[in-house]
Formats: C-alpha cells, structure tokens, sequence
C-alpha cells in the first residue's frame, strides 16, 4: 500500500513539475540601445501569445559602447543585439567568421521585403547570400543646425568659422567620425577617409592635425554617446546623431540636418541573433519573430518621433507627415546611396585616428 501511494505521489510530482515547465515564461535577452525594444513589448507579447500559444519574459540590457555587442554576445549572455553594419566584420569583432551569430532566416521575416532595396543583404552583413544581421534604423553623424538662429549651412567648415567659435558641439568618444568629417572639409573624398595614409597622400600630418585641433578648441562642448539637447539652446550648430535634435525640439527648440556639399558619413543599426539561441529551434523563432514585428510600421515610425533618426523601410509614408518624410529621408533610397556608410577600418588606421584626437583634445585644454 505505501509502495502505491510512494507511485502515486512520483507521478503527481512528475506531473506538476511538467505543468510548471510548460507554463515557465520563455525569456529573451535583448541588448540593445537606448529604448530600442522597451516601447514595443506589450505588443510584441500579446503577437507571441496569440500565435504561439507561449509566454515570453523580456530582459533588456543597455549597451553603453559598440564593444558591449561583442562581448554579450561571445559571452552568450544576450540573445538579441544590435550593432551598426560596421561591427559584423571588424577586425577587433569577428561576429560572423567566428559563429557568434547566427544566419537568419529570412523566409520568417515577411517585413524584409520593405527595407530599402541599398540595404537588403548589404555586404556588411551577408556571406554566401546567408544575412547576419537585418537593419532596423539608421542615421548619420551629421550636421545639425538651430533654425532659430542660422540659416542651413551648405558646408562642413562652418564649423571652423571663428564666429562660431563656442557655439557648437561635438562628439567626445567617437573620433573616428570627428576624422571623417574633419577629411571632408577638406575635400577629401569618401574613399580614402577611411585610411590613414590615403589621407596623408591628400595632405600634410601637419595641416590635417592642426585643423582637427581647431575643431576640438573651438568647440563648446564635447558630449559622450549622445549629445545633451539641453545646451541646443545656447547652440548655433552640433555635428550629432539625430536623436538629441529630436529631444531638443520636443523641447521647443527647431533644431534641423543639414545636408554639406563635402558628404556625410551613415550607420545602419543591425538586429542579429547570437551563439547562445543555437539549437533552440523556437527561440531562434521567436527572436526572428521580433525581428521582424522591428520592421513594422510602429516602431519603424517610432525611430522617427522617439529617436529622431531613420526608419529603414518604404511603406510607411502614408502615416507621416511631409515635413517627417523630408527631413528623415524616408524611403529615399537615391539619398541614402549618396552618403557613405562608416567602413571596417585597419588597426593602423584605427590606432593613428585615436592618437590624432586624443592630440587635439589634449592641446585644446
């Protein structure tokens, strides 16, 4: 009679324990930028249940710099990422050629269809016709102005103007953009802004450190990750990314991009799927279920009016006002090819760009 009961209890225990498994939230990790993925969650559990039958716990992560993605991902302590175009093979960050992402599966995401057609497969991201990463939005450092005060520049080097000494911003920690558009105003063309000695081979070590000094002396300020809208207003111009403009004109500023004759450099923000889903077939599922509810109309607009930078697709128009259409470039895939997309570098040049800004920065104490 014990020996039943003692059954009796295991198969109840087995059965429990079975209920409670099948009922545990499966959780996906996100790592991400700065309200990325937080906005859309509810939604995106409520389009997991309905078709999966599943709940899902999301945990989100912030990335504080693009090598956070690396080593998350290595790490397999994210699921998800989302590092620029740029990063996937990158000498210091070998995401593809080491397996620390996955190939996607494109068949699950119908939404792939509506990115810009420049951006589709993308030699940053792709192999053998296999994608790695799938752009979700995109921007520039570009050349921010405050219409309150001047008009549209047409050029980088209203920069190094002397009237508008202290009455600009720019980036502290990523000094290879600070090099690009320091190469542009020179009339340095794409192509070799991205090497260090097709730049010497344009102009003298000498002219080109003494000018990237007088844009690091002349600046107001020098702003870390993003820049800090609440100096817009004492501000003429701001070589940024566009999410601090947007901050700083839902703060009644009317802050616009400029579009210089010389070029502007671009990142497009990729969301890829690492190592730590492999072999988890519904997982890898649902991240690609993320990814591409990431394409739909709501967040794509939100990158838009939350971020103040650029939806990667062309079906969303008819939802945005005219004004958003133009200044955000949307669906303007002529635009989007004319401006250079930021290109894997070599140490060398990755080395000598640093110790060119850490220079500059140093002599404008």
């Amino acid at each position: 009679m014990k020996r039943n009961i003692l059954s009796v209890l295991v198969v109840c225990g087995i059965l429990f324990s079975s209920q409670i498994s099948y009922t545990k939230p499966i959780v996906i990790r996100i790592h991400c930028w700065k309200d990325y993925s937080k906005p859309y969650l509810n939604k995106f559990k409520k389009i997991i249940k309905r078709k999966y039958n599943k709940d899902i716990k999301v945990v989100i992560t912030l990335a504080s710099n693009p090598k956070a993605f690396w080593d998350v991902s290595r790490g397999k302590i994210a699921d998800i990422i989302t590092p620029a175009h740029n990063l996937f093979k990158s000498k210091n960050s070998i995401f593809i050629t080491k397996k620390i992402v996955l190939p996607v599966n494109l068949n699950n995401i119908p939404n792939y269809k509506f990115i810009l057609s420049n951006l589709q497969k993308n030699r940053f991201v792709t192999i053998k016709d296999q994608v790695y990463g799938v752009p979700y939005t995109m921007g520039s450092y570009g050349l921010a102005y405050n219409s309150k005060k001047v008009k549209e520049p047409s050029s980088w080097n209203v920069l190094w103007e002397d009237k508008n000494k202290n009455k600009y911003t720019i980036s502290k920690d990523y000094s290879d953009c600070n090099i690009y558009i320091t190469a542009l105003s020179l009339g340095i063309e794409y192509k070799s802004i991205y090497s260090f000695n097709k730049i010497l081979k344009k102009i003298t070590l000498f002219k080109f450190q003494e000018k990237l000094n007088k844009l690091s002396r002349n600046s107001f300020s020098k702003w870390t990750g993003t820049a800090n809208y609440k100096e817009f207003h004492n501000l003429s111009y701001a070589a940024t990314w566009g999410y601090a403009v947007a901050k700083a004109n839902k703060n009644g500023g009317k802050w616009k991009m400029a579009n210089p004759h010389e070029g502007t450099t671009m990142w497009v923000d990729h969301w890829s799927i690492t190592q730590a889903v492999k072999g988890d077939k519904l997982k890898k599922r649902l991240c690609e279920e993320w990814i591409n509810y990431c394409l739909s109309p709501e967040p794509q607009i939100g990158s838009i009016r939350n971020w103040g930078v650029s939806p990667v697709v062309s079906n969303i128009n008819r939802l945005l006002t005219k004004e958003e259409i133009i200044t955000f470039k949307v669906g303007n895939v002529k635009y989007w090819k004319s401006i250079s997309l930021w290109e894997n570098q070599n140490r060398d040049t990755t080395e000598a760009y640093k110790s060119l800004w850490k220079r500059a920065m140093y002599l404008s104490k």
